[in-house]
Formats: structure tokens, sequence, C-alpha cells
């Protein structure tokens, strides 16, 4: 589809993918978003079920990834140059409605757009919404156009002030409503982790094993968040990930914060 905004003039190309279950028949797909990319000169979004993952970490349960649908998956993404839009909520967007041993998630459905797609739409956010009714979960697309205008006139440079102080309360609001306080959130999941091993060693069953991964991953994503946050205020960039060590990023963060 074409899709034109009748104020701005602007217009942009979105392509709705539903993917065959087949790994051949899902080649042909990629064929055609080669040729698509090759003419594209337009602002791109390309989104919904590609019917493949990303990488392992996208699947839960069932039989082995195969590495070779998956690689054709991303060298079709990246000649294409489409990117991740990434998402909210739920990493999975696919369950086969199946409990225990036999249950299965999978991250099936993503947007993805080009350059010039993010250059017309700023702040652009993916939730996964609620899978009632469904083994798909729905897809909602929003952006910070509403937190960049302004209805007033003044000197330019204070209407740009006034531009990016609105959607920055906009996205603190959003980061805590999100994310929540990392630094009380760690030392709360690590004891859940905690209470969660023991729980497993003493009943090693799937649903315990799924609930301990399930606080492990949060743990780990805000140990991550937490890691970005003092590079980000430290300025570290040569600092190497995977090498964690939190109380060195907080000693020096405090330590800049005296010297400035």
């Amino acid at each position: 589809m074409k899709l034109t905004n009748v104020d701005t003039q602007n217009s942009f190309i979105v392509t709705l993918v539903y993917a065959k279950c087949d790994s051949i028949e899902r080649i042909e797909l990629w064929d055609t978003l080669y040729a698509m990319a090759r003419d594209m000169t337009l602002p791109w979004l390309v989104a919904k079920d590609f019917n493949i993952i990303w990488d392992e970490d996208e699947k839960y349960g069932g039989l082995p990834v195969s590495l070779n649908e998956v690689n054709d998956f991303r060298h079709c993404i990246n000649t294409c140059n489409l990117v991740d839009l990434g998402l909210k909520r739920s990493i999975y967007t696919w369950w086969n409605g199946r409990a225990e041993e036999d249950c299965i998630f999978k991250r099936l459905d993503r947007c993805l757009d080009n350059i010039k797609f993010q250059q017309i739409l700023l702040g652009l956010e993916i939730t996964h919404l609620s899978k009632i009714g469904k083994d798909h979960s729905p897809m909602l697309l929003t952006f910070v156009k509403e937190n960049w205008s302004v209805n007033f006139a003044a000197n330019p440079f204070i209407v740009f002030n006034h531009k990016l102080k609105k959607p920055k309360r906009a996205l603190t609001l959003w980061s805590k409503a999100t994310y929540g306080d990392i630094f009380w959130k760690i030392p709360s999941l690590e004891e859940v982790v905690l209470v969660h091993e023991a729980q497993f060693e003493q009943n090693p069953t799937q649903q315990n094993r799924a609930r301990l991964h399930k606080v492990q991953a949060d743990l780990i994503r805000y140990l991550t968040l937490d890691e970005e946050f003092g590079k980000q205020k430290e300025g570290m960039s040569w600092f190497q990930d995977r090498d964690r060590n939190t109380k060195f990023f907080h000693a020096q963060v405090n330590g800049r914060r005296k010297r400035l």
C-alpha cells in the first residue's frame, strides 16, 4: 500500500507480510522483498508474520532451530537495509496453545523499516498486545509526533527548546511505566531468582523451569539496563561488554558528578 499524509503530502509504502510455513516457499518472499528494495525510493514499512525467528533466543520449546532458514531471513533483511523496530512487553508473538513439555513460544511477527521511514516518523514504538482469541499477538505502532508539536509562536530557539522538553517529559513517564526503578528492581529480582532456583531444585518440572528462566531473563534485562545507564553517564565506550562490574560503574558516575 502507498499511503499519503494529506497535510504534509509525505508518502510511504507499507508492505504487510504473511509468510509461508515452508522454508522453500519463504524464499519466494525473500526474492520479492529483494526486488522491492532495489526500486524503493520512499519511506518503507514491512510488518507482520514472517514465520521465522531471528535467533534462538526468540524461541522456547519445540525442535532445534534451522540455522540455514534463520540465515536466509537475516540476509534478506540486511540486504534490503531494513531495521527491526524492537518491541514492548513479551518477546514472543506466537504460541501453539499447549502446555508443559509440548509448549512452544516464538517471535514470528515484527515491524521493520528503512532509514527514510524513521526520518518522517520519529520515536516509533511497537507494543505486542494480548493473544486473546488467537495464536498471534496483534502489534500496535505508535510514535511521539504529538509530543513534538507546539501551539504558540516565539523565537525559534525558544520553540525548539520547548519541543525538546515535551518529548523528554513523555519519555520519562514512559520509562517509569515500562522499566520502573531499575536500581530497586535488581536486588528484588535477585531474591526472586534465588526463590525460583530453590523451587526448581526441589521439583524440577517444566513449569518451574519456565518460571525460573523467565525471572532469570528479567534479571539479566535489568542488569543490562543498569550497565548501559552507567556507560551513558560516564561515557565509557571503551569498557568491554560482558565484563560487568556495577559497583565500578556507579563509582565512576558518582566521581564524575563530584567533579562537575
